[in-house]
Order: structure tokens, then C-alpha cells, then sequence
């Protein structure tokens, strides 16, 4: 059962909260906003990445749970009603499991909201619901193309900002500011998936972002978001936002001819690429920020 539930929480993909949160929490360290107390400093990172795991874990169970288009043998096996759908005993599992965590998740927040504030706890009821209605009805806003664009605000800003309002209880835009750069690769990858499985959807009725505004277009979008991700980091550099040993960042960009190469040849190599662009590019960043205070 572990296993399972393990496997339909797509563990590969979580490393996009554990950046995110970490981003927001290292600014909040940058600015002094951490706590003397060592051990309670250790306490609350360990909440806040417990909930974003949590969060982005059941987002993926709700989308595995209300995934239409599935393969053949997984169809075969949908015997077995539960919300008006019908689905298997391990979809079933995952959706009961997704809810669970949304609840923890839910008491996380409130938990960490007694100590920084009401607006925490906001911000934690509409990444909630956010992470639900992304594919679960009647919502599912990954339907009506805009899956990417939601999934950028949700696991860059949002979480990045809430990682950092934890410690600031105070608003600031840097956490916005900051998770514009390597948060950008965030639904890069998500179009890079559409791209991928652009006929498919297409001949399926799939409304994704890329059938809807075509697949030249799909493509120039997602090229634009990866410039932009290095642009965006120049531009914090320039304004004195992000330290100048932060471009050293920029030494990923070689790997955008791996890219390029799958987007030739081989279409499924995409993703992967992208999110070890993404995942180099983060960490540097982070590292540098967190050395440089």
C-alpha cells in the first residue's frame, strides 16, 4: 500500500516544493528573521517543507485520481464507484490518501499561523484549494489550459512567500521577486510535457495550453520561459537584488543544446532535460544566496 501511494505521489517532482520553500526560507534568514533558538529554527523548516511535500503530493494524487485519459489497462480495472466516478481500488486509495494531506497540510498551516499570523493561514487555504481545483472537480482549471500558469504561481511565488511569511510574519518582494527566475522553468516543464504529448491530446479533445494556442506557439512559449528565467536573474543582479556571484547560475545555460537535441529527436528526453536545468539552476542560486548574506 506504501508503495503505492509513494509511487502516486510522484516523488520525482516534489524536489519543486523543496526549492521553493527553501528559497523563501533562506531570504527570510538573508533579512534576520530567524529565530536564536537553533532547534526551533530546525522545528519550523521541518513543518514548512513537511506541508509543501504534503501539498504537492496531493495535488499529484488529485490529478492521477481524475485523469481521464488513461491507458487501456487501467480502464479495465476501473470497477468500482466512489464519487460518481468510476475508478480502481488503488485510484480510490490515492484520493482518499491526496485528502488526508490536504488536511495535514490544513493543520500545518494553522499550527504555524498561531505564531505568524492570520494571513498565513490565507495564504494556506488558497494554496489548498488551489492544489485541488488544479485537476479536481468542479474546477479543474488544467482543463481550460491554464494548468501551467497555475502551477507557476502556486509552486513559485505562493509557496516560495509563505515559506518566508512563516518567519517575517511581515510582507516583502523579494519572495516574490526571487522565485521569478528559477520558478519560470516551473511551468516550462509542464508545457514541455504538452509539447510532448501534443497529437495525443489533440486528437483526444485535451484542451491544453499548447493544443489551444498551437504547437509553433507551445514551442515559443516554452523557449521564452527559460530565457526569461535567465534574464530575470541578470535583472535581480543589476538592482542589487540577488548578489553578483549569482550569475554564476548561467552556467547552465549550456545545457539548453540538450534541449534542443530532444526537441529534434526525442520529445520524452524534454522534460527531464528542462527539470535538470531547473534543479542545477535553483540550487546554485540558493547556495549563493544562503553564503552570501
Amino acid at each position: 500500500m506504501f508503495k503505492k501511494i509513494f509511487k502516486a505521489s510522484r516523488p520525482a517532482t516534489l524536489v519543486v516544493a523543496i526549492l521553493s520553500t527553501t528559497l523563501g526560507i533562506i531570504i527570510a534568514y538573508r533579512k534576520g528573521f530567524m529565530s536564536n533558538n537553533y532547534l526551533w529554527n530546525l522545528w519550523i523548516i521541518f513543518l514548512i517543507t513537511l506541508a509543501a511535500l504534503l501539498l504537492q503530493s496531493a495535488i499529484n494524487m488529485m490529478n492521477n485520481y481524475f485523469e481521464e485519459d488513461v491507458d487501456e489497462s487501467i480502464k479495465v480495472l476501473r470497477k468500482f464507484y466512489f464519487l460518481g466516478y468510476k475508478r480502481t481500488e488503488d485510484e480510490i486509495l490515492t484520493f482518499k490518501t491526496g485528502i488526508v494531506f490536504f488536511i495535514i497540510t490544513g493543520i500545518i498551516g494553522l499550527y504555524l499561523s498561531y505564531y505568524s499570523g492570520i494571513q498565513l493561514f490565507i495564504i494556506e487555504i488558497i494554496g489548498i484549494f488551489a492544489a485541488y481545483a488544479y485537476a479536481g472537480v468542479p474546477f479543474n482549471y488544467k482543463r481550460f489550459g491554464i494548468g501551467a500558469i497555475m502551477s507557476f504561481i502556486m509552486m513559485g511565488p505562493l509557496m516560495c512567500y509563505a515559506s518566508y511569511y512563516v518567519f517575517s510574519k511581515s510582507f516583502a518582494i523579494e519572495p516574490i521577486l526571487f522565485s521569478f527566475s528559477a520558478g519560470l522553468f516551473i511551468p516550462a516543464i509542464l508545457i514541455a510535457n504538452e509539447i510532448r504529448d501534443y497529437e495525443e491530446d489533440k486528437s483526444k479533445g485535451v484542451r491544453t495550453l499548447t493544443v489551444r494556442i498551437g504547437y509553433t506557439n507551445g514551442i515559443k512559449t516554452f523557449y521564452s520561459l527559460i530565457i526569461f528565467s535567465y534574464i530575470v536573474l541578470v535583472l535581480l543582479v543589476i538592482f542589487n537584488y540577488f548578489p553578483i556571484a549569482s550569475l554564476a547560475a548561467i552556467v547552465t545555460l549550456p545545457l539548453v543544446k540538450n534541449i534542443n537535441n530532444a526537441m529534434k529527436t526525442n520529445k520524452r528526453k524534454l522534460i527531464p532535460e528542462t527539470a535538470k536545468i531547473y534543479l542545477i539552476f535553483s540550487t546554485i542560486t540558493s547556495i549563493i544566496l544562503f553564503i552570501t548574506k
